[in-house]
């Protein structure tokens, strides 16, 4: 898992693009920005909650999307990550995806997700140590 650092209320991922993400037009695939936001908001919720496995992964994704600005080749990439808004059992990830060497932007998204309980399978409310965490992160 790949560490990010705070910047500007963002949580920063540094990435390097594979050879595996591109497809025939050389260029990544569109299904393989979902894949950077998944790694940039899990690096973001350990840092958050001390989580260290699949198992501290407390939410299921409940909504997705992605707005591609420009194409990404075989090049270094930032996946800039932060909190956005938190409701009672849900909260939204916001993304910006950039070229690493002139900082162009590559994606917007967003990501909605339910805080959830594996053991009795049901959604649970943030609880007020979490709201904390988010409202300090970066600062």
């Amino acid at each position: 898992m790949q560490k990010g650092t705070f910047r500007d209320g963002w949580y920063v991922v540094p990435m390097d693009v594979t050879f595996r993400d591109i497809d025939a037009f050389g260029h990544v695939n569109n299904a393989v920005f979902f894949t950077y936001f998944e790694s940039a908001r899990t690096a973001l919720w350990f840092e958050l909650t001390g989580g260290r496995d699949v198992y501290d992964i407390g939410f299921i994704v409940a909504r997705a999307e992605c707005d591609f600005k420009a194409q990404i080749r075989m090049e270094p990439i930032e996946v800039l990550v932060r909190i956005s808004e938190m409701r009672t059992t849900s909260l939204d990830f916001v993304y910006e995806i950039r070229k690493t060497v002139d900082g162009t932007l590559a994606a917007t998204g967003k990501v909605v997700v339910v805080l959830f309980d594996w053991t009795t399978r049901t959604k649970k409310p943030i609880d007020d140590e979490l709201r904390k965490k988010v409202l300090s992160a970066g600062s």
